[in-house]
């Protein structure tokens, strides 16, 4: 993909209202892009960012009606200023160039608090915002189940075991699949962002902490967002972070008054998230080419790894070798 967008793409009833902003006609800087070919262009000195979603986009519309919802409930989206339906493009709010993911490295305490504020977040949608729910049918609707746990790690067989690695899986192997989404289908409900890591949590020079690519949001296991933050390959955190952010999350959410209980869950969850999160690497470094996401095979391995060891050995059919 180009790293700029031209400014006479852009849809007319977007350069309208960027006219009425006094915004100058400039091709557009490449800010960011998602797995699924959504780009975010920066439009210079504006306060706007451009999204492009692909004709194909299936979450174009939810994305919408979603940010309505959670910013009527007051969680931290972006706001919304121009949509253009027919060519899928639309005019956000610019929160910044700097993820969870970027603070962390440099600066330790920080990128800890920024951790600890994102888990208030996720705790805030899992208890207060879950209350009102049923008003997003987008939400509502779809149940993150036991059919679609075992399409995870289904597509982590075919594009990490099979693709990536070139190892023949057998029957045993989806018997231990069955078996792990079995157990998280059966943890406790919430709303679910299903993509809650640090390269979907921008950080505010004032250090708060806002929410972005969050269309997949749906209704299932409160453990699996806490997963996908705390296990999250992208940024490796140590093992004692990992248990002192989790009990910051526990005592939030009133899931479980027993730490145990409530930490095997999560490493259930954990077990879903990262097999996911290395399925798409590969999936999205081979087969569509964005070499990128290569690089995050071996700290997904590393954390799968983690995983298995911190669950006493019961998984480790998942990871051969």
């Amino acid at each position: 993909m180009n790293t700029a967008f031209p400014y006479n793409q852009v849809s007319p009833t977007l350069r309208d209202f960027l006219t009425g902003q006094n915004v100058s006609p400039a091709d557009l800087p490449l800010a960011g892009i998602a797995g699924s070919q959504r780009a975010y262009y920066r439009i210079p000195a504006s306060g706007f960012i451009l999204l492009v979603s692909p004709a194909t986009d299936l979450d174009f519309g939810r994305f919408l009606r979603i940010t309505q919802f959670y910013r009527m409930l007051g969680l931290p989206v972006p706001k919304v200023y121009c949509i253009d339906d027919e060519a899928h493009q639309v005019l956000l709010e610019d929160l910044g160039e700097r993820r969870l993911y970027d603070v962390l490295p440099a600066d330790r305490s920080a990128g800890l608090e920024a951790y600890r504020r994102s888990l208030d977040i996720l705790a805030d949608l899992q208890t207060r915002c879950d209350t009102f729910r049923p008003e997003c049918p987008d939400i509502d609707s779809r149940v993150f189940d036991r059919k679609h746990l075992l399409w995870e790690t289904s597509y982590f067989r075919e594009n990490y075991l099979e693709g990536h690695r070139g190892l023949k899986t057998d029957l045993a192997l989806q018997t231990v699949f069955d078996t792990l989404a079995a157990r998280v289908d059966a943890h406790p409900k919430a709303i679910l962002h299903r993509d809650f890591q640090s390269q979907n949590l921008m950080v505010k020079p004032d250090g708060s902490v806002h929410v972005i690519d969050y269309q997949g949001s749906r209704y299932g296991s409160v453990y699996y967002d806490a997963a996908s933050l705390l296990l999250d390959p992208y940024v490796m955190l140590s093992d004692r972070e990992i248990e002192d952010l989790l009990e910051h999350f526990r005592v939030r959410v009133a899931v479980s008054a027993d730490p145990e209980a409530f930490r095997a869950s999560f490493l259930e969850a954990g077990l879903q998230r990262v097999m996911q999160a290395l399925g798409a690497y590969c999936f999205l470094s081979r087969v569509k080419g964005i070499s990128a996401f290569a690089e995050h095979i071996p700290a997904g391995e590393s954390r799968l790894r983690w995983l298995i060891r911190e669950t006493g050995n019961e998984w480790n059919r998942i990871l051969p070798g």
